[in-house]
């Protein structure tokens, strides 16, 4: 008489494999999701601090110039991860921190250093290029955001 009323070691063996290609393909899919929401998140952690940027750029660009006590001219710089602006009266403030910022891009090349500083005239249409860098990690290298824009006012 034949006893069946168990299961073989065969069909244990069976069972466990087939769950585990299960488990590692499930695995592989909430890994790869939660790699595509934190690029996206610091994409549009980048975009927001770029629309900031040029939103106070602007504000300080659009300041009254007929007023005596503003200059007509004032720098943007880069200096240890900060986007700092300075005036013709030593005045600055920082714009924006905690990135890794490059002014003028696009005129940069392999030969020459990353440009540190560039300066804004209110009298006159002034053109702004800037590449805003994420901090990269292995789930997100090389996030990156340009801004090319210039700033003008009607007098």
């Amino acid at each position: 008489m034949k006893n069946e009323k168990g299961i073989t070691l065969v069909e244990l063996i069976a069972v466990l494999a087939i769950a585990g290609i299960i488990v590692a393909l499930v695995a592989s899919v909430l890994s790869s999701g939660t790699n595509a929401s934190q690029r996206t998140s610091m994409n549009q952690q980048l975009q927001q601090e770029g629309n900031l940027i040029v939103e106070k750029i602007r504000a300080l660009y659009l300041l009254n110039q007929k007023d005596d006590a503003v200059p007509d001219t004032f720098e943007i710089i880069v200096e240890n991860d900060k986007l700092i602006f300075k005036d013709e009266t030593g005045a600055s403030s920082v714009i924006s921190e905690g990135f890794k910022y490059d002014l003028d891009p696009a005129l940069a090349d392999s030969s020459s250093p990353t440009k540190k500083t560039v300066m804004l005239d209110r009298t006159q249409k002034s053109v702004f290029n800037l590449l805003i860098s994420g901090k990269t990690n292995s789930n997100s290298p090389g996030q990156e955001y340009k801004i090319n824009t210039s700033f003008s006012k009607l007098n």
